[in-house]
C-alpha cells in the first residue's frame, strides 16, 4: 500500500452523522488520534465505546487523565480512515484534531518541508 506524503498540518474530515473539516496536526509522539469535543458533538461522534487513560502535556499536575473513546472517520487527502479517537478539551489549543501513529503508522508519510 502506498504511504501518501502529508505536512506537518492538514486539513481533515470528521466523519459522523455529519462532517466536519478542521486543520489537524500530525503527532508521531501521540499513540491515539484526538478530537476536540465540541468538533466531536458537531461531526455527531458517539456513542462513546469505552475509556482510556492518557497521558498528556496538558494536564497540569496530574500523571494521566481519563478520556471516552468514540469510533469515527477521517477523511485525508481524500483516503477515508476507520479509526477509534479520544474526546478531549482542545479549545485552547490551535489545532482541534490530532492524528496519532494509529492512523498515521501504515497510512502516511510526514514531510516537515510540506505545507
Amino acid at each position: 500500500m502506498k504511504k501518501i506524503v502529508v505536512g506537518l498540518t492538514e486539513p481533515v474530515k470528521v466523519i459522523g452523522k455529519k462532517t466536519v473539516e478542521a486543520i489537524a496536526k500530525f503527532d508521531t509522539g501521540a499513540a491515539r488520534s484526538c478530537v476536540d469535543e465540541k468538533l466531536a458533538i458537531e461531526a455527531g461522534l458517539g456513542p462513546i465505546i469505552k475509556f482510556v487513560r492518557v497521558k498528556s502535556a496538558t494536564t497540569g499536575n496530574a500523571p494521566y487523565v481519563r478520556r471516552p473513546v468514540v469510533r469515527a472517520k477521517l477523511e485525508i487527502h481524500g483516503k477515508k480512515i476507520p479509526v477509534e479517537v479520544s474526546i478531549a478539551d482542545r479549545r485552547h489549543l490551535k489545532y482541534k484534531i490530532l492524528i496519532g501513529r494509529d492512523v498515521i503508522r501504515k497510512n502516511f508519510v510526514i514531510d516537515l518541508e510540506k505545507g
